[in-house]
């Protein structure tokens, strides 16, 4: 039997990835970009100058890196999430937002040439 890592909390374990993600409240035209600053298996977390009540549903598009041996084709999760706390701010610095993962699906896009 298999058996899921977890922090000694319970949580998933965090990964310190640091990836390009947009972001935006649905069926608004306006995303947004940040970089995400851990993912784990059910959620991520990322910095922004906006402020998120708990319960807020985003939308979240996720960019995987590009490989050398794939043509200009690369991977993105594109995600339903919905916010789970807000991290306090420093001085200058956003404040950290908690998604947990809802749904997701993967998909392919290619570079424009």
């Amino acid at each position: 039997m298999l058996r899921k890592r977890q922090q000694a909390s319970g949580r998933a374990q965090r990964f310190p990835i640091h990836i390009p993600v947009r972001y935006r409240i649905p069926r608004s035209p306006d995303w947004f970009v940040a970089c995400t600053e851990n993912v784990s298996r059910s959620g991520l977390v990322f910095r922004t100058e906006r402020v998120f009540e708990p319960a807020t549903t985003l939308d979240l598009r996720l960019e995987l890196p590009q490989t050398d041996h794939n043509d200009g084709v690369h991977g993105e999760i594109v995600c339903k999430g919905e916010v789970v706390r807000m991290g306090q701010s420093d001085a200058g610095i956003p404040q950290t937002v908690a998604v947990a993962i809802r749904q997701y699906r993967l998909t392919q896009k290619r570079e424009p040439n």
